[in-house]
């Protein structure tokens, strides 16, 4: 048999208006201080990304010369801000993220650069050597900056300011 509940009871099961009113603004301080620190949290994560894919693409440019036994350009098409080896390996740079680059220099032969479509940055020859110029992903003024050793076709990366 249950027994009848008093006052005193139902005073002990549950929250007052003010606890519960209490609870809802520290909740939403949390909120508003945890979603501004993420949105920073997550452009520094796109900017790491960034970078570390353009190493890998770059790597990867290297390899695929040497295994192919051909020449690989690495262009940049600065209008859809797109990093493309061999006219096939795609990498999207975000919006957020600033982009400096220097084209090779043309072929004082023909008068031009045998590329795909875009602005070619770096070309790894076939023996392990390569030739470039310098591509820059910067975020907030500073970053990381990309060149080829020419002899040995390694993929160097220096930290850079942005250049007024």
């Amino acid at each position: 048999m249950s027994r009848p509940l008093l006052a005193s009871d139902l005073r002990i099961r549950g929250f007052t208006l003010l606890e519960m009113l209490v609870v809802l603004v520290l909740a939403a301080i949390t909120v508003s201080v945890v979603g501004a620190g993420g949105q920073a949290y997550m452009e520094r994560s796109r900017y790491n990304q960034t970078v570390r894919d353009v190493s890998s693409q770059l790597n990867k440019a290297r390899a695929l010369s040497v295994q192919e036994g051909r020449s690989v350009t690495v262009t940049y098409q600065s209008d859809i801000r797109r990093l493309v080896v061999d006219g096939r390996l795609a990498l999207e740079v975000p919006a957020s993220l600033v982009v400096q680059w220097e084209a090779i220099e043309r072929n004082s032969r023909t008068g031009k650069t045998a590329t795909a479509v875009g602005e070619p940055i770096f070309v790894f020859n076939s023996d392990g050597g390569a030739r470039g110029g310098r591509l820059a992903v910067l975020r907030g003024g500073q970053g990381v900056s990309f060149r080829v050793n020419w002899l040995l076709g390694t993929v160097e990366q220096s930290m850079v300011a942005a250049q007024s």
